[in-house]
């Protein structure tokens, strides 16, 4: 009898399948957690410098409409369309300030003190040496007779106090100002 030959009876090598990509290694998974995050981060920035946004808007256009008042009001109705848009200018000034500042800070803040804080967090002295002194006692006047001119710098300062506050990035609390005796 011939001898067979015991490896003829094993079958061919049978390669391997080709890798696949699922599941993915370990660090995939962390990579892509990662860049989920960073999307989720992004997108919350941008919601919140939308809402600033469009907070700064609803402020402008309310400045704005009664400023527009004013302009448009006859001889007879001039005094009270001035009254009118000081009270709107010093009611925005206030309402930001307490959204940006410590309530404690601003709330009890009026006359001298009033315009110096403005002043102080605006970076400017529009409030205290321009046409905005008139803000330190509007809660008291009956009457307010502004020309076009005045009303006009008025409005300015105020919008741009008002776009600084939610233009430039947050401030840390700051401890309350101090009262002046001059």
């Amino acid at each position: 009898m011939e001898a067979k030959d015991p490896l003829s009876d094993l079958a061919d090598i049978h390669m391997p399948g080709a890798v696949s990509a699922w599941p993915p290694a370990p660090v995939w998974w962390v990579l892509a957690a990662l860049v989920v995050a960073a999307m989720a981060w992004a997108g919350l920035l941008l919601y919140r410098r939308r809402l600033l946004k469009k907070k700064l808007q609803v402020a402008l256009d309310e400045i704005n409409r009664a400023h527009l008042q004013f302009q448009s009001a006859q001889h007879e109705v001039a005094a009270q369309a001035s009254l009118a848009l000081l009270q709107c200018c010093n009611s925005v000034l206030k309402r930001v300030a307490l959204v940006h500042y410590p309530e404690t800070e601003v709330a009890a803040l009026h006359g001298g003190q009033w315009l110096t804080f403005l002043d102080h967090s605006g970076a400017t002295d529009a409030f205290t040496n321009g046409p905005c002194q008139v803000l330190a006692d509007h809660s008291y006047r009956r009457t307010y007779h502004a020309d076009a001119a005045t009303a006009g710098a008025l409005v300015l300062a105020v919008n741009a106090w008002v776009s600084k506050q939610y233009l430039q990035p947050p401030r840390p609390a700051r401890a309350p100002l101090q009262e002046t005796t001059a």
